[in-house]
């Protein structure tokens, strides 16, 4: 006997057949395959996000504050000192400036407000994305705070009730035209495929990607999200900065090779100084990048994202994220030996390589 195995979008999709089927007929026939719908103007590059009608630009804004900035500000939120708040809004208006067109806010760090205020009169230009805070209240409060939500997305390690009804919350905002894009964050592999089966009209999908944490590209879920045209927008391409911390040419006047033995020289790790050399010797070879640089272009190559999402504390980052987009489709012999000899150097160090806070990534997402 033949097993049905009926999702909950199975069910909603079969309950509204008859209105849908056009629709679908038209979606299938309008599909583009990954790295179509891509244009450049000036130096960004800008994608289709999935079956939207938004085109974002690849290099995007990411939420986290510099938390060397912070104020508390009540339970588990935080604010920017004056200061703080000065320099982050002057990095976003460059970031405009250049091209990027997606900003993504939290308000738990305090940034409504003043992305609201930063955007202004650009508002039909620049794509505000927000998260968590997904309550009708919250929605309608956001609402008259950016007129409307581009990509409005909750994080979820399970698809379990709460989730369903968080989603629930989620289409019937956007029915009402309060938002334009709805979807989910995500680090698990087998979460991100039962989003695929069971939140129905997800329009993106934000998930780990980065050199060391692709996965093998996600073998499952990959092909999957492509199939189905969902966005993709690739979070931690930097691992959440943590990259920056294998690149020896990071730190002006550093001896990366001392300073690399001397945080193992109880771990009994004699192949660590080769490794070292190695990348050393490879980023001599990109006399123009950092190691940083190179992870980004590799985030960027892969066509089937949509946007890397990327936090940027100084203007220098954002720079040299802008420089990586040049020759963003190819990754040149030097490029690819600095960034294998990175991973290996990542592998050595184990888990520590990240900042505390994100080593369980070390666990979900080793390639």
């Amino acid at each position: 006997m033949k097993r049905f195995n009926s999702t909950r979008r199975d069910f909603l999709a079969a309950c509204s057949a008859g209105l849908l089927a056009g629709r679908a007929g038209a979606a299938l026939g309008d599909f583009q395959a990954p790295g179509l719908g891509e244009y450049q103007r000036g130096g960004m590059v800008y994608r289709r996000l999935g079956q939207t009608d938004m085109d974002v630009s690849l290099l995007s804004f990411g939420s986290h504050t510099d938390p060397a900035d912070r104020l508390p500000a009540g339970q588990d939120k935080t604010i920017l000192t004056p200061a703080g708040q000065a320099r982050r809004d002057r990095i976003i208006a460059h970031a405009f400036d250049l091209g990027v067109n997606l900003l993504d806010v939290y308000a738990s760090e305090g940034q409504w407000e003043p992305a609201a205020r930063l955007v202004g009169g650009r508002r039909d230009k620049i794509l505000i994305s927000l998260a968590h805070e997904i309550t009708p209240k919250d929605i309608d409060q956001a609402a008259r705070f950016f007129g409307h939500v581009d990509l409005y997305r909750f994080c979820a390690q399970q698809i379990d009730q709460s989730a369903l009804e968080n989603w629930d919350l989620l289409r019937k905002a956007k029915e009402a035209g309060k938002i334009r894009a709805i979807g989910i964050s995500v680090h698990i592999e087998r979460t991100m495929n039962m989003a695929l089966d069971e939140l129905e009209g997800i329009d993106f999908i934000i998930f780990p990607y980065n050199f060391i944490h692709a996965r093998a590209d996600y073998g499952e879920f990959l092909p999957r999200a492509i199939r189905q045209g969902v966005g993709l927008i690739a979070m931690k391409p930097l691992a959440s900065g943590s990259i920056m911390e294998l690149d020896p040419r990071a730190r002006a006047g550093a001896k990366p090779e001392f300073e690399t033995l001397q945080l193992w020289q109880t771990g009994n790790k004699p192949i660590l100084p080769a490794a070292v050399a190695e990348l050393t010797a490879s980023l001599s070879r990109l006399p123009d990048e950092t190691l940083c640089m190179a992870a980004m272009r590799f985030a960027y190559s892969r066509t089937f994202l949509s946007a890397a999402l990327t936090g940027m504390f100084e203007d220098r980052l954002l720079e040299d994220n802008y420089k990586a987009l040049t020759r963003y489709r190819e990754m040149r012999p030097q490029e690819q030996a600095a960034l294998g000899a990175a991973k290996r150097l990542a592998e050595l160090r184990g888990a520590s390589w990240l900042r505390p806070e994100y080593r369980w990534l070390e666990e979900q997402w080793r390639g």
